[in-house]
């Protein structure tokens, strides 16, 4: 028996992304972008998995990590 699932696996990875943002906990916030990376490209064509037409919140996503690495850096 299959399960439905009712949200995208990036869709998920995304709160859990923003979470890890909000606690300043940024080596856990870069493996889960690539893991969003990994679930947005393991399968293309018109069979894949994640149907995602928007990219907009993963574009912001990259941009918030990299205002937290910056910030990071400059101490």
């Amino acid at each position: 028996m299959a399960i439905s699932y009712d949200r995208r696996l990036s869709d998920k990875l995304l709160v859990a992304f923003d979470q890890a943002c909000d606690q300043n906990f940024i080596p856990v916030a870069e493996l889960l972008l690539r893991a969003i990376e990994i679930a947005l490209t393991r399968e293309g064509g018109p069979n894949r998995v994640d149907k995602r037409q928007d990219l907009g919140p993963v574009i912001a996503a990259y941009a918030r990590l990299k205002e937290l690495q910056d910030a990071r850096a400059r101490g």
